[in-house]
């Protein structure tokens, strides 16, 4: 199904907005149903149509807009890539913030020199790339339909051809929650920087951001193999309810092995074994409860909660107090604002905080 870029951009406007017809929302179905790109690119917009679509004034909206726009002619300049676009004025206020929306997102793509478009990338290109912004979660459908649900700031690779290929390969950054569609003929494998998982009929997380200390992964049905990248030799397999923690520095496992859950038997390797369990509260296992846009934690070190949050929120946060960085945490948020978090945290925990736009500093009181 071929649809030029800028077809797909009002459809989506549209469809967001309530005024597509019934073709229209037909064919951007079929377009979404058969590009996972197009159908992550859309569930990203349908997040922030939902957080931000009705904040603005609708004489905010032309302005807005005509910025967008000149950003993205000084992107394509940037990028030598000059076209010819004529500005159309567009009839509904929601359907320019739309729009405005979506170019922005855009720009921002171009900017970090992302591979993916609103089009399909070039045949010759054997890999597809999806990443999702902080403060974006997305789920898409691979080829080969495994289900991937993608947490904030994270991405992954996979083969344009996993449906057919003999090996199923995909490579994440960040964290992400697989339903994988095991095939006896077709093995899949996940890579992280440290870790190779080895799907062997499963549901499963992994969470494998570069800038965290460890990588995890937790099994949730099914049965997984992982292996150290390092050392090929060592293969662990994990049952249901089970999380991996595999520690980049070995010399982490023992300041660690107190925490909740580990098992004591590991002295000397560099990875720990958890059983994970439901939040009593919350009837939700931690681990994917981002899954369902709830951020969900137990016993958890604040200047570890602080990088979720970051991630969570889109912000920087910054720690000025060890004795509050240690502090142990739990809890959970899912339609709080950060300063909403932040005002219950205190609740247990004493501490100070200031705000300057997307800046958090957290000091002692």
């Amino acid at each position: 199904m071929a649809m030029d870029e800028q077809r797909l951009w009002t459809m989506m406007s549209r469809k967001l907005t309530g005024e597509a017809t019934e073709e229209e929302i037909r064919q951007l179905d079929e377009w979404l149903n058969a590009d996972p790109q197009a159908m992550y690119c859309y569930q990203v917009f349908l997040q922030l149509w939902q957080t931000r679509g009705g904040s603005l004034h609708p004489e905010e909206l032309a302005v807005k807009f005509a910025r967008q726009q000149e950003r993205i002619c000084a992107a394509e300049i940037a990028e030598g890539q000059v076209r010819g676009h004529r500005l159309h004025r567009t009839n509904g206020w929601r359907v320019v913030l739309a729009a405005a929306m979506m170019t922005g997102m855009a720009v921002m793509i171009w900017f970090l020199q992302k591979p993916f478009r609103f089009h399909h990338t070039p045949a010759s290109i054997p890999w597809a790339t999806l990443s999702t912004p902080a403060g974006i979660r997305a789920h898409v459908i691979l080829p080969d339909s495994t289900e991937v649900w993608l947490n904030a700031g994270s991405e992954i690779t996979y083969r344009k051809d996993m449906d057919t290929a003999s090996l199923r390969e995909i490579t994440l950054s960040g964290e992400a929650y697989f339903e994988v569609q095991h095939r006896d003929h077709q093995p899949m494998v996940i890579h992280t920087r440290h870790l190779d998982i080895r799907d062997l009929g499963t549901a499963f997380n992994i969470r494998a951001y570069p800038d965290d200390p460890v990588t995890e992964a937790t099994l949730i049905a099914g049965s997984i193999e992982v292996i150290n990248r390092k050392h090929p030799e060592e293969k662990i397999r994990l049952k249901p309810s089970q999380r991996i923690t595999f520690y980049h520095d070995t010399w982490m496992v023992n300041d660690n092995a107190s925490r909740p859950g580990h098992s004591s038997s590991n002295e000397g390797k560099n990875y720990v074994l958890t059983v994970v369990k439901p939040d009593p509260k919350e009837s939700l296992i931690p681990d994917t409860a981002w899954k369902v846009n709830k951020l969900v934690f137990q016993s958890e070190r604040f200047d570890e909660l602080v990088k979720q949050l970051e991630r969570w929120y889109n912000v920087h946060i910054t720690l000025k107090s060890k004795r509050v960085a240690a502090y142990k945490l739990t809890g959970s948020f899912e339609n709080e604002s950060i300063e909403q978090a932040l005002k219950a945290l205190q609740i247990t925990a004493p501490f100070s905080y200031r705000i300057a736009d997307d800046s958090i500093w957290i000091d002692e009181p």
